[in-house]
């Protein structure tokens, strides 16, 4: 999932339409602009727009040598050593703009593909949690998008949804598929994801300064404060760990698993009901209520299905 500001880096057209444009306008400014520094201040701008627009050196050869040539025409003393030395400087300026846009897009496109390769390598081990990783995102990302959080905000919660089961990379298959009840130390086993998950990706800033780190570490926290690893309480626990907790349930209990059948959605959202105020924080349970509620789904059904609350649904 790429950034808006990322799509709008690589839109090359629209750019060229600015480019035109103000080439154009700096053509015949040379009798309303006089302020040398606002002249140079186009200048730059014009010099942004082209490094934005063509993504070849060449390119920028010419583009620079016209922008240069265009100067020259509003400088009463033409000098050619001049306008031969402002060529290679806009050049320069030009070309390091360009390869710093390149840079930037490349280091975004390179993390996702890292984040979804990640992804699908953890969903991998286990075909009944296939695609689990992602619908933790998308489901995540819908929630902070109904609390009305800040896009780059839903981003990061969607980057931490694909992430967010990471360390089951070091458990054990024969405990992630095991169809039989847990004993007491294979879910100790299992409760460790969160803190190796944490330990695998710590060294990643970006995923510091996004919460990501947090996503990890405190997704199955409790509001009650009975959760795992730290026992975190209310609003002790980041609200894009809150809000993944409950993301994460629902995919849980509404997807098939070796030990049992997918739930129906009814019991499902029964069952978040239920432990609203308790495992989930409440603001939370209600947005994805309200989310979900957007699709006509009847949300207020009586219906009781069978079996008991869940203790910690997705673990």
């Amino acid at each position: 999932m790429r950034s808006r500001w990322s799509v709008l880096l690589e839109r090359t057209d629209i750019y060229r339409w600015l480019f035109g444009g103000t080439v154009i306008l700096y053509f015949f400014s040379g009798e309303y602009i006089n302020n040398r520094d606002i002249f140079m201040l186009v200048t730059l701008i014009i010099l942004c727009f082209a490094a934005l627009s063509f993504r070849k050196v060449w390119i920028q050869i010419f583009t620079s040598g016209v922008i240069s040539l265009i100067g020259a025409y509003h400088v009463p003393d033409f000098s050619i050593q001049v306008t031969l030395l402002q060529w290679v400087w806009y050049f320069v300026m030009a070309t390091f703009i360009m390869v710093l846009i390149e840079k930037y897009i490349g280091e975004k496109r390179n993390m996702i593909d890292l984040i979804t390769s990640l992804a699908n390598t953890l969903d991998s081990r286990d075909n009944y949690t296939a695609f689990h990783s992602n619908n933790v995102a998308n489901y995540s990302k819908s929630i902070a998008e109904e609390l009305k959080l800040k896009q780059n905000v839903c981003k990061n919660i969607y980057i931490g949804g694909l992430l967010h089961d990471i360390g089951k990379i070091g458990i054990s298959e024969n405990v992630l598929n095991k169809s039989a009840k847990l004993t007491t130390d294979e879910f100790s086993h299992i409760k460790q994801h969160p803190t190796i998950g944490y330990e695998l990706v710590k060294h990643i800033k970006p995923f510091e300064k996004s919460g990501i780190l947090n996503m990890i570490l405190y997704h199955h926290e409790r509001y009650d404060g009975k959760g795992y690893p730290k026992g975190l309480k209310g609003e002790e626990i980041p609200l894009e760990a809150r809000i993944m907790a409950v993301a994460d349930a629902f995919d849980a209990m509404t997807s098939h698993r070796v030990y049992r059948e997918a739930r129906r959605l009814e019991f499902t959202l029964n069952e978040l009901r239920k432990e609203r105020g308790k495992q989930f924080d409440p603001v939370v349970v209600d947005a994805f209520l309200k989310r979900m509620g957007k699709t006509n789904i009847n949300l207020f059904s009586s219906e009781q299905a069978e079996g008991s609350s869940y203790q910690n649904v997705g673990s």
